[in-house]
């Protein structure tokens, strides 16, 4: 399935590269060996962002944002793994707070309910 969905992954190097990369992930949102295939499963091109330039910062900003517990983030991410490739994060959820006049709890609760709202474009 994921060859089909990223077919890039074929030239990657498990152990120098695609290994390492989910290690990380799996710490950093103390995610279990099961909830680790179900992300990758769901979001293939994990395996092509870095992990320091690209998800850690990504995971920092919407927790920081959202002021969600480690817990929460991780339950965000492994409902709706695509988050983590989403750019313009602050942006958006500045936008859903003040289009739709929400206070902090009210956009964490929109956010967690409907994570794909974090897909819209902006422009």
């Amino acid at each position: 399935k994921i060859v089909l969905r990223f077919p890039e992954i074929i030239g990657c190097s498990f152990d120098d590269n695609t290994k390492p990369k989910l290690d990380a992930v799996q710490n950093y949102l103390e995610l279990s060996d099961d909830e680790l295939r179900k992300i990758v499963l769901r979001l293939p091109a994990i395996i092509d962002l870095r992990f320091d330039s690209n998800i850690k910062p990504t995971l920092e900003i919407l927790q920081d944002r959202l002021e969600i517990s480690d817990a929460e983030l991780k339950e965000m991410v492994v409902t709706m793994p695509s988050i983590i490739g989403y750019s313009n994060i602050v942006p958006k959820l500045d936008w859903l707070q003040t289009t739709f006049d929400l206070n902090q709890l009210q956009l964490v609760k929109l956010v967690k309910k409907e994570t794909m709202l974090m897909g819209v474009n902006l422009d």
